[in-house]
């Protein structure tokens, strides 16, 4: 009994069993599956003249792949990050980069014509795919409108992003930079109804179109500042629409608009709508103002006066008389224009008149005299 009673006391006094143990080892912090918050911004705020180098920065909140792009004032797209599409993408979250457009230099050189510019920088958490704006090792535009923006810079970079990013998981960054002065829209999305002219040739800041206005929204949400101190700063991304709209010109306002805020409420009247190039014909279909846009043929030979027409044959032009000849002596005179003469295909050969013999017989001149034999 007291045996018994000994090993009871034992088992009592026994440390407790340990709890089970999980043999799975720690999973290591992994970095956020969202895109990280992107960036970019420039030096200052003020206009760029032409030919200056403007610094641009870019930061990501966390470690993304990132591309950064720059929209010309003539809607020309070129890649700043990286230079190559097959350059390094990948960044490191919370650092700030600068970006530059050679691999030697520092900055980015502003050789633009005067208007509004746009640096655009997308941020996804997995590789983008560059297949459809590049060729062989170079980098190509031309499936945005064959590499010239020529409508809303906000619709068709957000198009862009769309089409390289997978998944539709990315975020996005626009912000302007000016050449020369501060313009309320950028010129180029004139060209959605105009045909294409340089700005040597066309100026949309100083002859605006007369059968459309401008309607800028301002909306911050909408249209947020990006992340930069002193700035508005808003933690969603804006929709996918349109910043510059054109409506119909009204007799005694302004041609460029300014609104705050979009009413999302009630729909706009079918008067109020934007404009684009469907309403007049297809893109570039009004020819610039003061630019004179080649015709077809057809069109141009109906429209020119019958001695200005251009002929596919040329008239048979007589060729000039030859010039006169001058002789030594004697005053020259002009030669009449020479006729064709026929000429005969053959001549007669020229008679000969027999020659006349006397009746007498010949004198013996001393030498043997030859006389045929008889047979």
């Amino acid at each position: 009994m007291s045996v018994t009673l000994g090993w009871l006391l034992i088992v009592s006094l026994a440390p407790p069993a340990p709890a089970s143990v999980s043999l799975q080892q720690p999973q290591p912090r992994r970095h956020s599956d969202a895109p990280g918050r992107i960036s970019v911004w420039t030096d200052r705020e003020n206009p760029y003249r032409r030919g200056e180098g403007a610094r641009v920065y870019f930061r990501s909140d966390e470690p993304s792949y990132v591309t950064v792009l720059k929209v010309d004032t003539d809607g020309r797209i070129r890649a700043l990050f990286p230079l190559q599409p097959w350059g390094r993408a990948r960044v490191r979250g919370g650092r700030t980069e600068e970006l530059s457009d050679s691999r030697n230099g520092r900055g980015v050189i502003i050789d633009d014509d005067p208007g509004v510019g746009y640096l655009f920088a997308i941020s996804s958490p997995i590789p983008f795919q560059y297949e459809d704006i590049t060729r062989g090792d170079y980098w190509d535009f031309r499936v945005i409108d064959g590499g010239r923006i020529q409508s809303d810079p906000y619709v068709a970079l957000t198009a862009l992003a769309r089409r390289i990013a997978p998944r539709d998981d990315y975020e996005y960054d626009i912000v302007p930079y000016y050449v020369e002065r501060r313009y309320e829209y950028p010129r180029f999305v004139c060209y959605d109804c105009h045909s294409y002219a340089s700005y040597q040739e066309w100026d949309p800041y100083t002859a605006s179109c007369a059968r459309f206005r401008v309607v800028v929204y301002d909306d911050p949400a909408y249209y947020p500042y990006r992340y930069n101190p002193g700035r508005n700063v808003v933690m969603t991304r804006p929709r996918p629409a349109a910043k510059y709209v054109f409506k119909d010109a009204e007799p005694g306002a302004e041609y460029v608009t300014r609104l705050r805020q979009r009413n999302r409420e009630r729909p706009e009247p079918r008067n109020e709508r934007g404009r684009t190039s469907a309403d007049v014909g297809g893109p570039g279909a009004i020819p610039a103002p003061g630019v004179r846009r080649p015709q077809p043929r057809a069109a141009a030979e109906a429209a020119e006066p019958e001695n200005f027409r251009r002929r596919d044959i040329p008239e048979p032009v007589t060729p000039p008389p030859p010039a006169p000849e001058r002789v030594e002596g004697r005053r020259s005179r002009p030669r009449a224009a020479e006729t064709p003469r026929v000429r005969p295909a053959d001549r007669e050969p020229r008679k000969v008149p027999p020659i006349q013999r006397g009746a007498r017989d010949p004198q013996s001149t001393g030498e043997p005299e030859l006389r045929r034999r008889k047979p």
